[in-house]
């Protein structure tokens, strides 16, 4: 675990990460909710938030994990994954949302995730602070 934990820093360093660590990142630090835990949540809601920017490739990553069929569009590849990805949520009993967050820290939080997310995020669309504020209502509970 060690290994891998230091290869994961490695290659965050070398190509940042996107919003789903952001978000993350912000909700630890002002409730100290577990990183990998807030990273299950947030990541199906950030794939819906991407819309069609994203078909192609995660349509592409779909078929690759044998999620979709290669008769699949890409969008509909897409949406299988973010369903694989929620039905595992629900496997590991990882429930929806975050009762935690409270709305007079949204704003706060939004303008730190904005911060992180720097033009060299390898993101489909930066989010200005109002649009990352409005991702946190959505995520909480």
């Amino acid at each position: 675990m060690l290994r891998a934990s230091f290869m994961a820093g490695n290659a965050f360093t070398r190509s940042y990460v996107g919003y789903v660590h952001a978000i993350a990142h912000s909700l630890g630090g002002q409730y100290h909710v577990p990183h990998g835990l807030a990273n299950a949540k947030i990541l199906p809601v950030m794939l819906k938030e991407y819309r069609k920017t994203i078909d192609k490739k995660l349509g592409k990553l779909a078929l690759i994990s044998h999620i979709a069929s290669e008769n699949d569009s890409y969008s509909t590849a897409k949406q299988k994954m973010i369903d694989f990805i929620e039905d595992l949520n629900q496997k590991m009993n990882i429930e929806e949302g975050f009762s935690e967050i409270q709305e007079e820290d949204i704003n706060s939080m939004a303008s730190r995730a904005e911060k992180e997310a720097n033009p060299l995020y390898p993101v489909p669309k930066l989010y200005s602070k109002e649009e990352l504020a409005r991702i946190y209502l959505k995520l909480k509970k």
